[in-house]
C-alpha cells in the first residue's frame, strides 16, 4: 500500500515543533514506554522495515515534557532512546536512533520486555502507558514448554503488577502468527487498547490510533478535506496520509493562497514522507482551509487552543448490554463555560460509525454540561464522533471503543442514597453450566494493591457487593472467569472491566433503573388495591348505615372470592414455571450425558 522513504533530518527539526508546541506550558503527566519487536521473523513480516517510519510518526506525536522510552526486544531488551521530558532536541535524537531498528533477534521474549519496563521505565506518578509492537508469540526457548510457562507468567504474575501500577497496555499485533489472545488479554484487562495490522503498510495508522489513546489531542472536524479555523486557535497540525505515487500535498488558505512545502512561510513547518505529510501552521489565518490531496479517513487536524471541548473519560471496552453515559463540557483557559449567551449558540451532536448524527442535549440540572446515555451497542469495534458547532467555532472529539460479546452479562445495581454498588452477573444458561461457574473480581482502588474477591452464588444469582464509593473516587474492577459449557468444555470468557465513579450516581438512566420496583406487577396490584380502598371509603361516607352494612358484606364476599382467584392464578403460573425449569434442567443433563 505504501513504501516509505527515509526522512530528511532537516525536516525533523521543523516537524518536531508540532509536538513541542501542541501542549500547554504545564508539565506533562504522561509516562510512555514503547517496546518494538526486533526478532528474526520481522524479516518476513516487515521486509521494508516500515517500523522505522511508524516509530518516527509516533515520536512526532508524543506530548511535550512526557517521560518516554523506546526499547528494542528479542531475546533481550535494550534501550534505544529515553527522555525524562520530551522536547524537540530529544525528538531529533530519537528519530536518528530509530534507524537502528532491525530484525536480527533470535527469540521473542515478551516477558523479559515487560519486566524491564516495569523495573527501569516507569518511575513517576503520571498516566502510564506501555505500547507493545510484536509479530509473534512468546518464544524464549527451543523447548515449547519453557515458552508456555513464560506466557502463563505474563498473565498470572506480570499482568496483575501492571494493573496494580495503573499501567495501560496498548498492543499492536503484526502478522497472522501473532498471539492475538495474549495481546487482547493484556489490553482488555489493563484497560488499554489493541490493534492488529494485517501488513506492515498499516503500521503508521496503527501507531496513530495508539497515540490518540495514549495522549489525545484537541481536533477540528474535517469534511471533504476542509476545516474551519477560529480566532482562538494558536496553531494547527495537519496529518495527511497519501499513497507513494501521489502528487505533492498543498493547502489553500482562507485568502485562497496556495501553500506547499516549497513556498511555505516562516510560520509553517512541513514534514514530507512518501506515506504522509505532517504540516504545522502557527498563528493561522481564521477561516476555511482546504487540503488539496486525496481524501483519507485517517487525516486529522490537531489544534492548540484555549477554547476546548471535553468528554468524560470513557472506557475502551464495555460489555454487550452495558450502558455508556456521555457527558461533555467546554472550557476557556481551563475555566468551565456556563454563560447562557455562549451555550445558546452551541449545538452538539454525536454519531456512531458515521451514521446519522443525533443531538446531544444540554443537561437541565447542570449548567454548561451536555449529556446522553448510549444503550446496548452491538458487539465489535465502534467509533464515537462528537461535533460541536458554536457558529463561530467548531470542535470534534473521536473515541474508538469495543463492545465485548460474552455469555455473561455484568450489570451494576446502584443504591444512590448510600452510594453503594452491587455487581450482578447474569450467565447465559443456554451456553454456561452454572454449576461449574467461578468468577473472581480484582478490585483496584487508585494507587493501592488490588483486592481479590470471589463472586458468590446467592440462590441462582451471582452478586458482588462493593464498599460504598467515596465522592470523587474511581474504582476499576477486572474479572477472571472459568466456566464449563453445557457440553463440558472449559472456557475462560472475557468480561470487560467495569469502571465505577460518580457518574453512576448522576446518570439519568441509572436513576431510572434504581427507582424501578422489584416487582412491577405487585406494585401495580398494590396501587390498584389502594385506589380501590380509597374510593370505597369515600363512597361509604355518603351512604346510609343499612346500605353501608350491606356493601360491607358485599365487599367481604368479593374480597374472599378475589383472593381465592388470585391464589389460583399464582398457583397455576407457578406450577408452569416450575415445570418449565425442571424440563430445562433435565434437557441440560441429557445433553451433558450425551
Amino acid at each position: 500500500m505504501k513504501t516509505f522513504a527515509a526522512l530528511i533530518i532537516l525536516c525533523f527539526a521543523h516537524s518536531a515543533s508540532f509536538a513541542g508546541n501542541s501542549n500547554s506550558s504545564q508539565p506533562s503527566n504522561e509516562e510512555i514506554q514503547v517496546l518494538i519487536d526486533v526478532s528474526g521473523s520481522m524479516k518476513q513480516n516487515d521486509r521494508q522495515n516500515l517500523r522505522v517510519d511508524a516509530t518516527q510518526l509516533l515520536i512526532n506525536l508524543l506530548p511535550d515534557k512526557a517521560n518516554a522510552s523506546l526499547w528494542l526486544f528479542a531475546e533481550q531488551t535494550t534501550l534505544l532512546s529515553h527522555s525524562d521530558a520530551v522536547d524537540n532536541n530529544w525528538r531529533m535524537s530519537a528519530i536518528k536512533a530509530s534507524k537502528n531498528i532491525h530484525s536480527h533477534g533470535v527469540f521473542t521474549n515478551i516477558e523479559e520486555a515487560i519486566k524491564t519496563t516495569l523495573e527501569k521505565g516507569f518511575n513517576g506518578n503520571g498516566n502510564k502507558n506501555l505500547i507493545i509492537l510484536t509479530d509473534g508469540m512468546v518464544d524464549i526457548s527451543k523447548d515449547i514448554m519453557v515458552s508456555a510457562d513464560s506466557r502463563e507468567r505474563i498473565l498470572s504474575e506480570w499482568l496483575p503488577r501492571l494493573r496494580e501500577r495503573n499501567i495501560k497496555v496498548q498492543t499492536i499485533g503484526l502478522s497472522n502468527q501473532v498471539d492475538k489472545e495474549l495481546l487482547e488479554r493484556l489490553a482488555i484487562e489493563s484497560s488499554g487498547w489493541h490493534e492488529t495490522a494485517e501488513s506492515a503498510d498499516q503500521l503508521q495508522r496503527m501507531f496513530l490510533k495508539t497515540a490518540q489513546k495514549v495522549a489525545p489531542k484537541d481536533t477540528l472536524p474535517l469534511v471533504n478535506n476542509q476545516f474551519n479555523v477560529d480566532s482562538s486557535i494558536q496553531e494547527f497540525s495537519l496529518l495527511v496520509f497519501k499513497k507513494p505515487d501521489a502528487a505533492a500535498t498543498q493547502l489553500r488558505a482562507p485568502d485562497q493562497q496556495k501553500i506547499s512545502k516549497n513556498n511555505a512561510a516562516n510560520n509553517v513547518s512541513w514534514l514530507e514522507t512518501t506515506g504522509y505529510d505532517l504540516i504545522t501552521v502557527k498563528q493561522p489565518m481564521p477561516g476555511n482551509w482546504q487540503i488539496e490531496a486525496a481524501i483519507d479517513p485517517d487525516n486529522q487536524v490537531m489544534i492548540l487552543t484555549d477554547l476546548k471541548m471535553h468528554l468524560n473519560d470513557l472506557p475502551n471496552f464495555i460489555g454487550e448490554k452495558q450502558q455508556l453515559p456521555l457527558k461533555l463540557y467546554f472550557t476557556e483557559k481551563n475555566d468551565l463555560i456556563s454563560r447562557t449567551d455562549f451555550l445558546n449558540l452551541v449545538t452538539v451532536s454525536f454519531s456512531i460509525d458515521k451514521k446519522a448524527a443525533i443531538q446531544l442535549p444540554a443537561l437541565t440540572n447542570e449548567s454548561g454540561y451536555f449529556g446522553h446515555t448510549l444503550n446496548e451497542l452491538p458487539p465489535g469495534k465502534h467509533v464515537l464522533s462528537i461535533v460541536a458547532d458554536g457558529k463561530t467555532f467548531k470542535r470534534e472529539v473521536s473515541k474508538e471503543l469495543e463492545v465485548i460479546a460474552s455469555p455473561i452479562t455484568v450489570k451494576p445495581v446502584v443504591d444512590i442514597e448510600h452510594r453503594a454498588i452491587t455487581l450482578k452477573f447474569e450467565p447465559d444458561i443456554a451456553i454456561i453450566d452454572t454449576a461449574h461457574l467461578h468468577i473472581t473480581a480484582q478490585i483496584q482502588h487508585a494507587n493501592n494493591p488490588a483486592i481479590s474477591k470471589s463472586v458468590e452464588d446467592a440462590h441462582g444469582e451471582w452478586l458482588l457487593k462493593l464498599e460504598p464509593l467515596a465522592v470523587g473516587e474511581t474504582v476499576s474492577v477486572h474479572f477472571e472467569v472459568t466456566a464449563n459449557t453445557l457440553d463440558g468444555k472449559t472456557i475462560n470468557p472475557a468480561l470487560a472491566p467495569v469502571k465505577l465513579d460518580d457518574s453512576l450516581f448522576t446518570s439519568p438512566a441509572t436513576a431510572k433503573a434504581t427507582e424501578e420496583p422489584i416487582s412491577s406487577a405487585s406494585a401495580h396490584s398494590e396501587s390498584h388495591e389502594s385506589s380501590a380502598d380509597t374510593t370505597a371509603a369515600t363512597h361509604q361516607k355518603d351512604t346510609e348505615p343499612a346500605v353501608e352494612a350491606e356493601k360491607n358484606w358485599a365487599m367481604i364476599i368479593g374480597a374472599v372470592l378475589g383472593i381465592n382467584f388470585l391464589l389460583c392464578v399464582i398457583g397455576f403460573f407457578g406450577y408452569k414455571a416450575l415445570k418449565k425449569a425442571n424440563l430445562k434442567r433435565q434437557q441440560q443433563l441429557l445433553e451433558r450425558l450425551a
